[in-house]
């Protein structure tokens, strides 16, 4: 049942997120936010990489995290694997929610256990030995 009710939130909040465009009114005035927003508004329907790299930025930059999480949400839909899992872990970190956090990054391990390079295996495992000790 939690899974199902997860499943359903993911594809709703992509689905609204997918249809949602940013007018002039809600482009923000940085110039960085805005040439993310353009990068995010052509790239194409399959296009997770961009979306994450989008939400990786903007979550560094302290941007709009409402923005970052509804471009990672859509990456996951589009391709769920451990580098998207682990953009979801650091918007959890960035909103304080260390818990949820910490099983993100567990789950972005289990994903990425056949298929990461040893850079970014080592990155993510850094991160669930940092963020499992704050729980």
């Amino acid at each position: 049942m939690k899974t199902i009710f997860l499943t359903l939130t993911v594809l709703i909040s992509s689905f609204v997120s997918v249809f949602a465009h940013t007018t002039d009114l809600e482009a923000p005035n940085d110039e960085k936010s805005a040439k993310l927003i353009k990068m995010v508004e052509e790239a194409g329907n399959n296009d997770w990489k961009t979306l994450k790299h989008a939400a990786v930025l903007t979550i560094n930059w302290g941007g709009d995290l409402e923005m970052a999480k509804a471009w990672i949400d859509k990456a996951i839909t589009i391709e769920s694997n451990a580098l998207t899992l682990e953009v979801l872990g650091d918007y959890y970190i960035k909103t304080g929610n260390v818990e949820k956090a910490t099983e993100t990054y567990f789950n972005a391990l289990e994903k990425g256990v056949t298929n990461l390079g040893k850079e970014d295996m080592e990155r993510i495992q850094r991160k669930v030995l940092v963020y499992a000790r704050m729980k």
